[in-house]
């Protein structure tokens, strides 16, 4: 009996053993799942934040939509090539999956001769925005805009037309309840450098401290002083990556593979071949290794010229207003000096002061110019400067290879 009894002893302590290592090992597990679950939340809520940021670092551009940009700046030249970027939004990486052109000058001349245009352009570009993206949600399409394109010829793009239809489509973009207006896109496609076989696409967004000043809608001079902004802080570039689906790579090998010839009983001859070489629709480009550097460069010039011409008349405009608010402001200021100087001796005679009117009432003093204008000619005509120097550089790299190749 002892035995027996001492058998089952052992049993329950076993039992009691084994439960206690049961009761450890499903501790272990729940602190384990409270562990991973509170790391998944916070991945969760890291995921969160980073879907909730204001705003862009990079842009992800589609294959068909550069092609679409490409064939509208082409086919729009010389003029101004513009439209909207269609896409979406993921954490600080933007989606460009589609985009529509704007009518010929609805962004404005870009001139300051030309001003009614200017004004009226961003409203108008923003009203044929609306309207599309109503007929494109109609189709069930792409309806999103996030931003504009535009093409330039010899990277000059910056002008205030440009600037107020990004603020324009800001808006658009900031009906979900953002305040952040410099969420929209400018993607500038340079034509001159992709005629030579070098696509280019850049994209830049509003500065955080242009956007503060653009609200308060004066850009006077100590305005500019308090943001700090000058024309190369205006916008601020960001990386452009290029996607293309599976369906656009081979539509542009197809195009690139040379039209196969006719049927024929007889072989081609050499003279024949030489006569109708084979050709394709996209041709590969070699005007790195002409020297037709004459008409590019006398462009370059002339565009240089062009932006130093409007800069000129842009800065006698502003002093000529700014000589004006000196006048007035002059005349105000010796009126209040003469009215104290009267006060001052009537006070000495006994008599009581005469009232101090109020200047803005009595002289008509104009508000201060404002510097916008030609900060922005400023930086067309800084970009022309540098265009100009690069394509000088290149011309003369080539004359002296082709002279040392020659001799």
């Amino acid at each position: 009996m002892t035995t027996y009894n001492r058998m089952a002893a052992a049993a329950v302590a076993a039992q009691g053993g084994e439960a206690a290592a049961v009761n450890k090992q499903s501790t272990t597990s729940m602190q384990n799942s409270k562990a991973a679950a509170q790391a998944a939340l916070s991945e969760l809520d890291a995921a969160a934040l980073e879907l909730d940021s204001d705003t862009i670092t990079s842009l992800r551009l589609d294959g068909l939509a550069l092609s679409k940009i490409v064939k509208h700046s082409r086919d729009a030249h010389p003029h101004i090539a513009a439209g909207v970027l269609l896409g979406l939004e993921i954490g600080s990486a933007l989606e460009v999956s589609n985009v529509f052109a704007l009518p010929r000058g609805v962004l404005g001349s870009g001139n300051s001769d030309d001003a009614e245009d200017n004004e009226r352009g961003p409203r108008a570009a923003a009203r044929y925005t609306q309207q599309m993206v109503q007929l494109l949600g109609d189709v069930n399409a792409d309806a999103n805009p996030v931003g504009l394109y535009k093409s330039c010829f010899l990277g000059s793009f910056l002008s205030s037309s440009v600037v107020d239809s990004l603020s324009a489509i800001s808006s658009l973009v900031d009906r979900d309840g953002s305040k952040d207006q410099s969420r929209g896109i400018l993607l500038i496609h340079d034509l001159a450098q992709s005629a030579q076989g070098n696509t280019i696409v850049k994209a830049y967004r509003l500065s955080p401290s242009f956007v503060e000043a653009y609200r308060k809608t004066k850009f006077t001079a100590q305005n500019l002083i308090d943001h700090k902004l000058t024309f190369s802080n205006i916008l601020i570039e960001i990386p452009v990556s290029l996607h293309n689906t599976a369906l656009l790579d081979a539509f542009l090998a197809t195009l690139a593979t040379p039209e196969p010839r006719g049927p024929s009983l007889l072989a081609p001859s050499t003279s024949e071949l030489l006569a109708n070489p084979p050709t394709a629709p996209i041709t590969a480009p070699h005007s790195l290794l002409t020297l037709a550097h004459t008409p590019v460069l006398s462009s370059a010039l002339e565009t240089s010229l062009d932006a130093l011409d409007d800069y000129a008349n842009e800065s006698g405009i502003v002093g000529y207003q700014s000589r004006q608010l000196a006048r007035e402001r002059g005349r105000a200021e010796a009126f209040l000096a003469r009215r104290k100087a009267e006060n001052a001796a009537r006070e000495a005679q006994g008599l009581a002061p005469l009232p101090i009117e109020d200047i803005n009432k009595m002289f008509k003093l104009p508000p201060e110019p404002s510097r916008l204008d030609s900060t922005m000619l400023l930086g067309q005509l800084d970009d022309s400067s540098k265009k100009l120097a690069e394509i000088s550089a290149l011309s003369a790299v080539q004359l002296y290879a082709a002279r040392t190749g020659a001799n």
